[in-house]
């Protein structure tokens, strides 16, 4: 008999995180029935000794390399015939009985494919992690020279929600996938996380993919767990800047009969051009005012120039 929910949790050098993570679960989706899959992507902190040490109940899947967040997570959910499936990622905590008002909430609305709770950042405040509309110049733009802190901006508000409009569960149009609870049907219909994305906008192209195929995609400010956030891009942003300028424009390469043709991916290079200039200016003078964070300029300096290099070819 197929269990009510599986829950993945891709890992990649985030043992402590992640113990904290599987301790939680038990309580968060008591009444379920669950199983539990951890893929480690090459970690070398101990992380599948340990998971294996405290959690032997837990499917446990040790790759020999980094396979990326999409590859990483089909893996486990082609082992699986749960009705749901939860993508949950290490650096998060669930306060008891979440997972099962999730699970509840989609059960009670069958059009529901994938379902997003509030994020939540360590002190409690809320997270960005759902959006209207999909990535185009305009959200690259806010996203790449950080407008969206500027919420009054046009240009912030045509992607950005405000909070007046995150009072109660509504549909949007995509979610962070933090903790993306996804319904089995829907991901038969849909099929898995494009691989061709190893990190970054994988779940903004599945829930893409899902809306086409007629699903609704919600997300419940009233359902809620702990999510620190950004673990592997603060562990290497030398290694991962270049991941996400390429699953930017790959995100924008697929959708691009939709959104516009080849000058658009042009001015989206030169965006990310822009973006880049704008943000070493910014850490240069960072580190004028602060000379500890110095030690951070060369691996960073790496990243972006990797970044310049790659860019004539994304």
């Amino acid at each position: 008999m197929s269990a009510d929910l599986a829950i993945i949790i891709v890992g990649w050098n985030a043992r402590d995180w992640l113990l904290r993570c599987l301790a939680s679960l038990p309580a968060g989706a008591a009444g379920l029935d669950v199983e539990t899959w951890v893929v480690d992507n090459a970690s070398t902190d101990g992380t599948v000794e340990a998971v294996a040490r405290a959690f032997p109940q837990v499917h446990l899947i040790a790759n020999t390399a980094n396979l990326g967040f999409a590859a990483a997570n089909n893996q486990a959910a082609g082992q699986t015939d749960s009705r749901y499936l939860l993508l949950l990622n290490p650096d998060t905590e669930v306060p008891p009985d979440m997972l099962r008002r999730l699970v509840a909430y989609a059960d009670e609305h069958p059009a529901v494919g994938a379902l997003g709770p509030q994020l939540r950042n360590l002190d409690g405040s809320p997270q960005r992690s759902c959006w209207r509309g999909y990535p185009d110049l305009g959200m690259a733009l806010t996203d790449a020279l950080y407008l969206w802190k500027l919420p009054w901006l046009p240009l912030a508000q045509r992607s950005e929600f405000q909070a007046a409009e995150l009072g109660a569960p509504r549909s949007v149009d995509h979610l962070l996938g933090a903790c993306l609870l996804i319904r089995g049907r829907a991901w038969e219909q849909v099929w898995p996380l494009d691989a061709g994305y190893f990190l970054f906008l994988e779940e903004t192209d599945w829930c893409r993919r899902a809306q086409r195929a007629g699903w609704d995609i919600v997300y419940h400010p009233q359902l809620w767990i702990t999510h620190a956030g950004q673990h592997s891009m603060r562990q290497a942003p030398a290694r991962n800047l270049p991941h996400l300028y390429r699953s930017y424009t790959r995100f924008y390469r697929n959708g691009r009969q939709h959104t516009g043709g080849r000058g658009r991916v042009l001015l989206l290079k030169l965006i990310f051009a822009l973006a880049i200039l704008v943000r070493l200016g910014l850490w240069s003078l960072r580190w004028l005012r602060n000379p500890a964070e110095r030690s951070q300029a060369r691996p960073m300096l790496h990243g972006y120039g990797q970044v310049l290099r790659l860019l004539p070819g994304l």
